[in-house]
């Protein structure tokens, strides 16, 4: 038997083991109501979007060039708005333990960068803590941004963080996989 059939370690870590590797997928769904708000805040920033470009192409003077700098700006945030819809909606952290090296992949649905770090490197993996009175924990722990790393680990001189948005208990257990898997595969 050369692959397990896969767990889940909380309510959004999958383990999958084969017979060469780890892999440890961290799922980015939200409920269903914070889905139906983020599609509702696309949709109307989509609709303001929709004015702001035919007011720019009747406009003409300055007030067009105004314009334009407003549908700039509109497109910018449009386009982080839709990708943080794509990532609740099939975004996941895949992290593949195999023979020396932890592959850490931001995919969304099966496609992303890979990026691969060799455990001679990786060290001191640990738990961000957060404080509980912040603001801005919490908007990096909100549904409607992709931030919110849990576990950091150093790699010759510079952090590296991944678990997005876990919740401490699964984060704590994530790193305990982490440096097992790290052991085991060595």
């Amino acid at each position: 038997m050369s692959q397990t059939a896969p767990k889940f370690i909380g309510k959004r870590i999958m383990v999958n083991r084969t017979k060469d590797s780890l892999t440890l997928t961290i799922l980015q769904k939200v409920e269903r109501w914070q889905e139906a708000l983020l599609m509702a805040w696309v949709a109307a920033w989509l609709f303001c979007g929709i004015v702001f470009i035919y007011e720019m192409l009747m406009a003409a003077g300055a007030y067009k060039i105004f314009l334009l700098v407003i549908c700039a700006l509109w497109l910018y945030f449009m386009i982080r708005i839709g990708k943080v819809l794509l990532w609740r909606l099939g975004g996941r952290e895949i992290l593949t333990f195999t023979k020396g090296q932890l592959a850490i992949q931001h995919a969304f649905w099966s496609r992303g960068k890979k990026q691969v770090f060799h455990f001679h490197n990786i060290f001191k993996v640990s738990t961000i803590k957060h404080s509980a009175t912040s603001l801005l924990a919490f908007m990096d722990n909100s549904f409607w941004i992709m931030g919110g790393d849990r576990i950091e680990f150093s790699y010759s001189g510079r952090k590296v963080v991944m678990g997005k948005q876990l919740d401490m208990r699964d984060a704590e257990a994530l790193v305990r996989i982490t440096e097992q898997a790290m052991k085991e595969y060595k």
